[in-house]
């Protein structure tokens, strides 16, 4: 398999050096040590092969020579300090770690179209369909570019990831166990593949345990524990320098026959370290320039990502019936669960209508939590690697916000209008654009909090527990099943209902249902109950919701309901007793302050946004 470059994107591989890398697993306590003063020189165009026994540090070492995660040292790019200058290179250094760094619900062409648009933005588009076309073709891809990449074989997928990063056309190219897994003829192709990329274009450096074909390479460095070097060279010198017949019988020999140490000084000592790192060093160029960084265009970024996120959203059948159908499933569940008449004064029931309202709120955030749930954890490869290349922040965050605000205005339309059509709601006629709005945000920060847990989650497999602890406080501190009136005498629980969505949403949505309107604004109710036993009887008598008047003027659920008698005080008193059982835990819900409480959502959402914006930029 060879790789033929286009004349007019040929490069030169790049120069790498490293001096004295060191690192630990832990800066300050007592730690192991995972790279140990390791100094390394690698040519223009040379191909090298990192191996060593498990706990050698192949990884770490990779990583610190690549600049994702540096260790302390020095790494040099033809004579340019790596670290200092990582945005200039970042374009110049191709990186395919173990991950799939590919979307698998894409075909093979989409994924490196989308890829092209975000890593060669200045070609036109004809050029990137060209340039796709030719590096499919030269990948033996090019039968199965419409193929889902889900659908391919391990090594075809491996060839996708390296597709992607060919696209830049990379100076150095790094490869974290690209033939780990492989059927020997894959891996063979995947080994000349690499061999031909250097001689035209890279500075290869791979990761792999298969050692049958090493001898492709030009250099292969051999790990003891520790991260401690035992041999760098030639890979056909390495078998007489270890006194074994196979490349196999290197790894028993390096744990078992000498400790980490005595290899690390045996290597030091020889010739070998001599001629292929100290000598190297020696000319290491001096005073050159570092390129000029390319600066993304973070607007044709995020019409890129958003392109991808509907592409990939169309294509998967399960993620698109998790947001589309979920809140149509859980709104259905009000035609079962309540009675149309729950408001009504003559046959409602107040503590039910309450219920209803704050289920309706947890349906909402469910449906909004789940749906998004997966949409950062599922792609963390993919974004680490994007992010590191040139891909803003702000518009992947974008990206997710605008997907989000789509689904939560379908998701809260849906929900109202399946409330709204189970349950006659009394203030539904005047109100119908605010609870709309308040369904929204509800729905929306609920978004938010699923790309909260997505970003947080070490797994996509561990997010739907996280997502589980999120709903719990929800549904808790939500007011619904606990009135947060009575979480005075808990000054930390009270602290925490603030900074929940749900109660909010759903104070809102009790107050523009009407359905404590009358009460909240009779004159007798707005008293203390002793202040209301010396209220003279011309002011009670005004009072529609106190007095004998609470059966024909008062609106509130259920009060119909109470068997009328022969004694007027009697039924007055059990009406009383009805609406002081609702006033009880949410008298002041019934005096909340909608724009009050709609700015307060609006302020957890732009908080959470704060923090999905820190987590992401940590996890980039």
């Amino acid at each position: 398999m060879e790789i033929r470059r286009d004349s007019n994107r040929a490069r030169a591989g790049l120069r790498l050096d490293a001096i004295d890398l060191r690192k630990n697993s832990h800066p300050i306590l007592a730690s192991t040590t995972l790279l140990n003063e390791i100094s390394l020189s690698f040519l223009p165009n040379e191909f090298i092969v990192i191996a060593g026994v498990s706990g050698g540090g192949k990884s770490t070492l990779m990583d610190a020579l690549n600049g994702q995660r540096p260790a302390k040292g020095k790494v040099f790019v033809n004579g340019v300090d790596l670290y200092k200058n990582y945005d200039s290179f970042k374009n110049l250094i191709g990186y395919v770690p173990q991950d799939d760094i590919v979307h698998l619900d894409l075909t093979v062409w989409e994924a490196l179209i989308f890829a092209a648009q975000l890593r060669v933005p200045f070609l036109s588009i004809s050029k990137q369909q060209q340039w796709v076309e030719i590096i499919l073709q030269q990948l033996h891809l090019l039968e199965r570019k419409n193929v889902p990449i889900k659908q391919l074989s391990g090594g075809q997928r491996k060839r996708v990831s390296i597709g992607v990063e060919l696209l830049s056309n990379p100076s150095l190219f790094f490869l974290d166990e690209a033939t780990s897994g492989l059927d020997p003829g894959t891996e063979l192709q995947i080994m000349s593949l690499l061999r031909s990329l250097a001689d035209v274009s890279s500075t290869v450096v791979l990761i792999t345990h298969a050692t049958k074909n090493v001898a492709i390479a030009d250099q292969v460095i051999f790990l003891a524990k520790g991260g401690r070097l035992a041999y760098v060279g030639p890979p056909k010198l390495a078998l007489n320098y270890f006194g074994v017949q196979d490349f196999d019988a290197i790894y028993h020999k390096v744990e078992h026959q000498l400790s980490a140490q005595q290899w690390e000084e045996r290597f030091k000592s020889s010739g070998y370290y001599k001629k292929f790192i100290s000598e190297r060093l020696q000319s290491l160029p001096q005073q050159n320039q570092a390129p000029t960084p390319v600066k993304p265009n973070l607007r044709e970024q995020l019409v890129v990502l958003c392109q991808r996120n509907l592409s990939i959203l169309l294509k998967n059948k399960l993620s698109l019936a998790l947001m589309l159908l979920g809140a149509p499933i859980l709104g259905s569940l009000n035609f079962l669960l309540w009675k149309p008449d729950l408001f009504s004064s003559k046959t409602g029931n107040a503590g039910q209508a309450i219920s209803m309202l704050f289920v309706v709120v947890v349906m909402a955030i469910m449906s909004g939590s789940l749906a998004m749930m997966p949409e950062i954890a599922k792609e963390r490869p993919i974004y680490k690697r994007e992010r590191s290349v040139g891909l803003g922040l702000a518009p992947y965050l974008m990206s997710k916000l605008v997907l989000a605000f789509v689904l939560a205005l379908y998701q809260s339309l849906v929900l109202l209008y399946l409330m709204l059509s189970a349950v006659d709601v009394t203030g539904a006629d005047t109100n119908t654009g605010a609870m709309y709005f308040t369904l929204f945000l509800a729905s929306f920060g609920s978004m938010l909090l699923g790309l909260i847990v997505s970003a947080l989650a070490p797994n996509p497999s561990v997010a739907p527990l996280m997502i589980l602890i999120v709903l719990v406080f929800q549904i808790v501190f939500g007011g619904g099943i606990q009135p947060t009136e009575n979480l005075n005498g808990n000054p930390n629980a009270k602290a925490l209902s603030q900074l929940i969505l749900s109660k909010y949403s759903f104070e809102n949505l009790v107050l523009l249902s009407k359905m404590g309107a009358d009460v909240a604004d009779d004159f007798c109710w707005q008293k203390s109950e002793t202040q209301r036993k010396k209220l003279p009887a011309l002011l009670i008598a005004q009072c529609n919701c106190y007095n004998k008047n609470v059966f024909t003027k008062c609106k509130f659920p259920g009060l119909g309901k109470i068997k009328r008698t022969s004694s007027l005080n009697n039924d007055l008193l059990k009406a009383n007793l009805l609406i002081q059982s609702i006033l009880d835990g949410y008298e002041r819900v019934f005096y909340t302050d909608v724009s009050q409480n709609n700015w307060n959502l609006i302020y957890l959402i732009g908080g959470m946004i704060s923090i999905l914006f820190i987590t992401l930029f940590l996890k980039g």
